[in-house]
């Protein structure tokens, strides 16, 4: 059998799909004012083992530039495979990409 080769990057297609699928999710983690410590670092990392498409809710009274801010450190939190897929408002959305054997969610089909 071949092994999977992961994506380096999600096309636009694939996360307007995953967008899709993750409109109805509730957040599963929640980013304090304290930011992306690393209890919230292992906390995603848990959270994508386990849903592999999750909703991150960012800090409720930031700025736009301090949103983004706390947006690119999820995205330097993320773990190996896990890819940005986008932000909406103060939401996060992330996917882990999984062996499509073991995965609810392949990019590969979408």
């Amino acid at each position: 059998m071949k092994p999977h080769s992961f994506a380096t990057t999600l096309t636009s297609a694939q996360k307007a799909s995953l967008k899709g699928l993750a409109h109805a999710l509730k957040p599963v983690v929640q980013v304090g004012g304290a930011g992306i410590s690393d209890t919230v670092k292992a906390e995603i990392a848990r959270s994508l083992d386990t849903h592999e498409l999750i909703k991150v809710q960012l800090p409720g009274s930031t700025s736009a530039e301090e949103k983004k801010k706390a947006q690119e450190d999820v995205e330097n939190a993320l773990p190996k495979n896990a890819h940005f897929v986008g932000r909406i408002g103060r939401a996060v959305i992330l996917y882990l990409e999984k062996d499509p054997e073991l995965a609810k969610h392949t990019v590969r089909s979408l």
